[in-house]
């Protein structure tokens, strides 16, 4: 059933429902397929390979390893490279080649579970991760067994806080520096500035961050990237990536954020945020404020994941924790 908004309805396209519990997923460039990432039935982790045939979704190929996977980014190198990079609960950070479902590389990134990794766009082999130990590692995929470039740990004595979310800005986006950003459970926000290796900016929010974004600006206009996050209490936040300053927010419903990225390449301030609640919101990021345009129960469970197609705009496909992949069109881009 789709419900009629302010600027665009959801229509369901499709939806299967599955054994395994998803963590994440993610559309796969130049494809009608996406993959998905969890754990199955007996607690192993689980990677997926799924084709949209008409109105019908079909699993294509699976591969399973010992821990339960938690996360990951296709932002691992060239987009022709058809590889992601996937944190589990183990603390694992692993290359697969989604070609064949083959485990390529694999570090032991984190003394607890990997909890959040993001790339700086395709064409970078820069990873970031972060981890419930509380650390933040910056790694190279073409040297993964080697030592990662950045740490940041808590220093001694200092109570541990669990990073929650990591999120880094495109290498090929000449208008900022090269940022990486983490955000933590007592909601501690962190921008680190890798070029001059130092805190660029820092910030605390009443509650935990749950999802951070960087949005890169537009190539027409002035617009500069920005720093998105989401809370565990349903607020979103937008800063200027270069600066605390001018912050706006915006309170979708109470439950946790996430997800948030761009509805499409074409309008990038539009984003899409799925929440604990079920719900899908769409967002205008206007300037200074934030605004609803739209939103959706998808599913009385929590969303699990949710990717936009990059090629097909308005083609959404979520995941929830009752077990069903869900693929929706947003009719609200024309």
């Amino acid at each position: 059933m789709c419900m009629k908004s302010q600027e665009g309805s959801f229509l369901p396209v499709a939806e299967k429902c599955v054994e395994s519990t998803i963590f994440s997923l993610s559309w796969i460039p130049s494809s009608a397929r996406f993959f998905t990432l969890g754990t199955d039935i007996k607690g192993k982790g689980k990677i997926a390979i799924f084709s949209l045939n008409g109105r019908e979704v079909v699993e294509s190929g699976s591969a399973l390893v010992e821990n339960s996977l938690r996360c990951c980014t296709l932002e691992t190198g060239q987009v022709s490279d058809r590889q992601v990079a996937t944190g589990d609960f183990s603390g694992h950070l692993a290359i697969w080649d989604l070609e064949t479902l083959a485990q390529e590389k694999s570090v032991k990134a984190h003394s607890d579970v990997l909890t959040c990794v993001a790339g700086s766009g395709f064409g970078s082999s820069q990873i970031v991760t972060g981890g419930r130990d509380g650390e933040l590692k910056l790694w190279d995929t073409r040297s993964l067994d080697s030592p990662p470039s950045l740490r940041m740990a808590p220093e001694a004595g200092q109570a541990r806080k669990q990073c929650w979310t990591v999120a880094s800005s495109a290498h090929e986006d000449h208008s900022t520096s090269n940022y990486i950003t983490a955000g933590f459970d007592n909601g501690d926000i962190k921008v680190f500035d890798v070029r001059n290796s130092k805190i660029a900016w820092e910030t605390s929010l009443s509650r935990g961050v749950s999802k951070l974004s960087i949005l890169s600006g537009r190539e027409d206009d002035s617009q500069k990237s920005v720093l998105v996050a989401g809370t565990a209490n349903g607020k979103l936040f937008q800063w200027p990536l270069s600066s605390p300053d001018n912050v706006a927010s915006h309170q979708m419903d109470k439950a946790t954020v996430w997800e948030v990225q761009p509805v499409s390449e074409n309008k990038k301030n539009l984003v899409l945020a799925a929440l604990g609640s079920g719900a899908l919101h769409v967002l205008n990021l206007d300037g200074e404020k934030i605004e609803t345009v739209a939103t959706h129960q998808v599913s009385e469970p929590p969303l699990t994941g949710l990717s936009a197609n990059k090629e097909k705009p308005g083609l959404i496909v979520t995941s929830s924790f009752d077990k069903t992949i869900r693929v929706l069109y947003y009719t609200g881009l024309k």
